[in-house]
């Protein structure tokens, strides 16, 4: 690499963190990343299935989790951005990698879905270099800094570059103080995918990450020797650390029984979160964004009262209107359709509570999903960014499809409001308006 690269490198990964508007440091913040639908790679199984597992461990945990599903080039930077931003001075950041991942001359890079690549000079273009994820965990000053690479499979690129691939992934040093870097085996080994929902290494890791009284250290052993045997002796699990204390997942007793201690009734109490303490208060809600009072309606629903708002509504054409009523009529022959020039990145959708709720998730279907011509002439959400009142942020990816798609938190969140915001696209073949179906919470309450 020449030093004007370098250069420009170190500025971006600078410019992640010192961006306005950077977003308060959480205690546990995570960003979990399953890749498998590749349009110009070999797809893989069960990555998004790993992410999603991964995901909703972490989430209970405590961890502030940051997921990208099928994630193209593009989603890679947005969530990187927001992973730098809420890593700064945070407790705990943690990177979780599912898909494709390889190694040329030495370095490691991981593949994005819609990598394209012919060439080893395609790769600065068309893929993360793995360092990078380890440069902005070093800046941002987090105090722990735990990394999980489950991307060692076959290497999936054209013969062409063979001369400088190799299986599997090179050797990433824990250079940083407080720094573990785990691969699902050792370096320049393939890893298997997994015949079931979830690779070995995954399936493992989600299994025992939560045991109480487990150093991360042990449960890293715990986990190499249940994929070294679960794979019939094919697979083992490689860790490179310079963690300085101790860390417990699941939480560590103060009489080492293997019970979680739990905190005093009384509120706000510090909560056992592994070795690093955790202020933890009853949820302070923030208020609702303000919409205009023409852009919004309300629906009954069993338990209390929603409202709809959305930042733009475009104009009735041919009878039908667009308002954001048509988010929770159960038709999918309605939608919300934005109502500003371009694409409508940036447009928001606002779902608020009449009370504080127990959210467990959420139903969307994307697009205008009236007929399947209809769907395809309007643009669809690609991914989307979800806020809600506790102040926590998480980019989400959503497959090009007319079907409905549940998302779904780890454990139920108090929240008081949610709202969407269009990231990037995918395209219509008629018209640029972005359009969505449906947008409906689901209670635990």
């Amino acid at each position: 690499m020449t030093v004007l690269n370098k250069l420009l490198a170190g500025l971006w990964l600078l410019m992640l963190l010192v961006q306005p508007g950077t977003a308060h440091a959480a205690g546990k913040v995570a960003l979990v990343i399953g890749n498998g639908a590749y349009t110009a790679l070999p797809a893989l199984i069960n990555p998004a299935n790993d992410a999603n597992l991964m995901g909703s461990k972490l989430d209970g945990l405590g961890f502030d989790v940051i997921r990208i599903i099928d994630g193209s080039r593009r989603d890679f930077r947005e969530g990187l951005t927001l992973f730098g931003r809420k890593a700064q001075g945070a407790d705990v950041a943690l990177v979780f990698y599912a898909g494709h991942g390889v190694q040329v001359d030495g370095r490691n890079w991981l593949l994005p879905v819609d990598a394209e690549i012919e060439a080893s000079t395609d790769l600065p273009a068309q893929a993360i270099k793995a360092n990078d994820l380890l440069e902005i965990m070093d800046i941002s000053g987090a105090r722990l800094k735990l990394v999980f690479f489950d991307a060692c499979r076959n290497n999936p690129l054209p013969r062409s570059l063979s001369r400088g691939a190799s299986n599997g992934l090179a050797r990433l040093e824990a250079n940083a103080a407080g720094m573990m870097i785990a691969f699902a085996t050792a370096p320049g080994d393939v890893a298997l995918d997994g015949a079931g929902r979830n690779s070995p290494f995954t399936e493992a890791l989600a299994r025992l990450i939560g045991t109480p009284d487990l150093e991360v250290r042990h449960l890293l052993g715990r986990v190499r020797e249940s994929v070294y045997t679960s794979t019939g002796e094919r697979q083992l699990p490689w860790v490179n650390e310079a963690l300085i204390g101790e860390f417990y997942f699941g939480g560590k007793s103060s009489n080492g029984s293997g019970t979680t201690a739990t905190a005093p009734a009384a509120a706000p109490a510090p909560e056992s979160s592994g070795g690093i303490t955790v202020s933890r208060a009853d949820p302070q809600h923030l208020p609702a964004p303000r919409y205009g009072a023409n852009l919004c309606g309300t629906t009954a629903v069993s338990g209390g009262t929603l409202e709809y708002c959305a930042s733009s509504v475009l104009d009735p054409q041919f009878g039908n209107r667009y308002g954001p009523s048509n988010l929770y009529d159960g038709n999918y022959s309605t939608a919300w359709v934005e109502g500003v020039s371009g694409n409508g990145t940036g447009q928001k959708v606002l779902v608020s509570f009449d009370r504080p709720r127990r959210l467990a998730g959420f139903d969307i279907v994307n697009g205008y999903a009236k007929n399947r011509d209809i769907y395809r002439k309007n643009a669809r959400l690609r991914s989307a960014t979800l806020r809600l009142s506790d102040g926590s942020t998480q980019v989400i990816s959503l497959p090009d499809t007319m079907r409905s798609n549940r998302f779904t938190f780890g454990t139920p969140l108090e929240t008081t409001w949610m709202e969407l915001e269009i990231g990037s696209v995918f395209p219509g073949s008629k018209y640029t308006d972005t359009a969505l179906s449906e947008f409906v919470p689901l209670f635990a309450d």
